[in-house]
């Protein structure tokens, strides 16, 4: 059997490399479509947004009274500390009363 021409040789090697090519192009395509998406932005439920806030305020003030029991702060420090975070507790359960006010 005779050796494959320089002709053969050459068309197999651009074959090749057409072939990992496309593959390259079909990767970069499937890697960077997410991005080009638009999804719809939901709005954010008021009602939720504000019983996190106020699971992040109690929270805080349970983190405080730890803190303060453990010897971490001061007593002066805590109680400022403590009576901003149960007025901003507050606050957000009044907005919550009056969300379930107006449903």
């Amino acid at each position: 059997m005779a050796a494959p021409g320089p002709r053969r040789g050459l068309s197999r090697r651009v074959m090749i490399e057409a072939m990992f090519f496309a593959v390259a192009v079909l990767a970069a395509v499937y890697l960077l479509l997410p991005a080009f998406r638009r999804s719809p932005l939901r709005e954010a439920d008021p009602r939720t947004s504000l019983e996190l806030a106020r699971d992040t305020a109690l929270r805080a003030i349970k983190d405080l009274d730890l803190d303060w029991a453990t010897g971490k702060m001061s007593e002066d420090d805590y109680r400022d500390l403590r009576a901003t975070q149960e007025a901003e507790a507050a606050a957000i359960m009044r907005q919550l009363a009056a969300l379930e006010r107006q449903e």
